[in-house]
């Protein structure tokens, strides 16, 4: 079945890259009817039998396959298979995030090892902000050090440790009858990392998609890769439900590491044919590195600058960072006060930790695979402008609140649809728009920018509200009926920072201008500095020749030959 999986999924990822890029050219595969079924379908018909489809399509784009059997690998563009790589790795991420998520969760809400106070969960949350912090500190420290390809590898062989030192750790905790105050301080410290580093990784991820594909390749690209993410987290969110009478949740926690050597391996990989065909996000950093060697005095100033003051002027130079920021915050500070509510019915009505973390999985799940049929089914088929979604996106949940609001006793089930909805909306829409808006800022936006954005201002979203929800305990004001009023006020919010958002998005138009003037930038660099060591080469060839020395024209003959080999 596992390999049945791996099958379907890798021909789904090459039928996509290969049709996605004949679309950003204007065009169509020219599939048969009955064999492009089965290609996109992977199922076999009689029309697709092996001798059948032997029959070879022509194509007379160079960059797509001549001929086309069945998507092969090695016939897809080198930028086409970088992106399916990083999509699988992705995909292996999410889809790990269900494991620790859904076991971290029964964990920290287990009467026998965790926390039994209503104050707990919203305190964590609280704690998350600070603790993303550290980590956004030591990933900029690494970006610095070995730029984005190392950066990446290192963070998510860290996270591995992390969850398997964890995760060995509980067990021997349980084994040798630790007291319980052991078990609750590693938990509240997995729980930090969890809501943290899960942000940290994909964000990566995302910014490489974003520095290879063009506007107009994102806008059919990445509604697909988000939706085969949602597919895999649906998946693997099901056999976590499964997995759990036979693993337990440490064993679940433990699984995490499993998904997350796929990741670094897809990742690492897609890097290196970045790299090999010359489209290696990692050149813009040594390029800046170059340019900042050049400009100032003192190479290492840079490096040693306060990472908040480069952070201020970061955000000073780019706008759209801010209002992302801000919309950001107010879009977690919404699904966070609902994430309250919801786990505060389920540990009510659902004691069992078993039982909960089988049916928070389930929850995730049907949410996974509704936002995979929404990317693959309704946003390929629409030319959706990303100001018009940022302007009535908030609507949805404010309609699913207003519901809550309505209801004389909420059910475990309402409110668990309610905080579906907000999950759907965010796994299929807003994730899109979000990725999409970073494509047309530069390199430090990019990889800087957008890590502060997801991981700080994700986790300032969650950990502001979660601080006050806390103080609020103590008055009991965090009952069910005023998380929802509150919940109602957070939609109005968020409606305000997306609007203004909006306003400072462009057009898809506008934004595959940006990328292609960027881009004739960006080529035309190395010719211009290539005509300047020339003429520094004719310069000192002319003054070394009335010394009797090499001729000017021997000089850049030599230079070009050295600038062939």
């Amino acid at each position: 079945m596992k390999a049945t999986y791996l099958q379907t999924f890798s021909l789904l990822l090459s039928v996509v890259s290969t049709e996605a890029f004949a679309r950003s050219e204007g065009r169509r595969l020219p599939f048969p009817t009955m064999a492009g079924h089965a290609l996109t379908t992977g199922i076999a018909t009689p029309a697709t039998t092996s001798s059948s489809l032997s029959a070879s399509i022509a194509t007379s784009d160079p960059d797509i396959p001549s001929k086309i059997n069945l998507p092969r690998w090695k016939e897809l563009p080198p930028r086409a298979q970088s992106v399916a790589l990083m999509g699988i790795g992705m995909s292996l991420h999410f889809g790990g995030y269900e494991f620790i998520r859904n076991a971290c969760l029964s964990l920290f809400t287990s009467a026998e090892y965790g926390f039994t106070s209503a104050a707990a969960f919203p305190l964590a949350n609280g704690l998350v902000s600070p603790f993303s912090v550290l980590l956004l500190y030591l990933y900029g420290k690494q970006l610095d050090q070995v730029g984005p390809r190392g950066a990446l590898y290192r963070s998510t062989v860290a996270s591995m440790v992390f969850i398997a030192v964890a995760a060995a750790s509980l067990q021997a905790f349980r084994v040798l009858a630790a007291p319980k105050a052991c078990s609750q301080a590693l938990i509240g410290l997995v729980f930090l990392f969890q809501n943290s580093y899960q942000y940290l990784l994909y964000s990566q991820h995302w910014s490489f998609v974003t520095s290879v594909l063009t506007p107009e390749e994102g806008s059919r690209w990445i509604s697909r890769l988000a939706g085969i993410m949602s597919i895999t987290s649906s998946l693997l969110g099901q056999t976590a439900a499964l997995m759990l009478p036979f693993t337990g949740l440490i064993g679940l926690l433990a699984a995490t590491c499993v998904t997350l050597v796929g990741t670094l391996l897809c990742a690492d990989k897609a890097y290196a044919v970045a790299s090999q065909h010359g489209f290696d996000p990692t050149q813009s950093s040594q390029k800046k590195k170059k340019k900042e060697k050049e400009t100032t005095s003192q190479p290492n100033e840079k490096v040693h600058q306060n990472k908040f003051v480069e952070a201020y002027h970061l955000f000073k130079r780019v706008p759209t960072l801010g209002a992302l920021f801000v919309e950001t915050v107010s879009f977690q500070t919404l699904s966070n006060i609902l994430n309250v509510a919801f786990v505060q019915a389920l540990k009510v009505q659902i004691p069992n930790d078993v039982l909960r973390s089988a049916y928070s999985s389930r929850l995730f799940s049907i949410s996974n695979f509704l936002a995979a049929a929404f990317q693959f089914l309704i946003l390929p088929a629409i030319k959706f402008e990303p100001k018009t979604v940022w302007r009535f996106m908030p609507l949805v949940p404010f309609a699913a609140c207003l519901t809550l609001a309505l209801q004389s006793q909420c059910s475990l089930a309402l409110l668990g649809a309610a905080f579906g909805v907000i999950k759907l909306l965010d796994y299929s829409l807003r994730n899109v728009v979000y990725v999409t808006a970073y494509q047309t800022l530069d390199y430090e936006s990019r990889y800087v920018g957008k890590e502060i954005v997801s991981v700080l201002g994700s986790r300032l979203g969650k950990s502001g509200v979660s601080l006050v929800l806390s103080g609020l305990t103590g008055f009991g004001l965090t009952g069910l009926p005023q998380l929802i009023q509150f919940s109602l006020a957070s939609c109005g919010v968020w409606q305000a920072s997306s609007w203004c958002l909006s306003k400072l998005v462009p057009t898809r138009a506008e934004a595959q201008a940006i990328f292609e003037e960027r881009r004739e930038v960006e080529n035309a660099a190395p010719a211009v500095e290539s005509k300047n060591v020339v003429d520094k080469l004719k310069n000192a060839g002319s003054e070394q020749g009335a010394n009797g020395t090499k001729t000017a024209d021997d000089l850049v003959t030599s230079a070009q030959a050295k600038k062939d080999d």
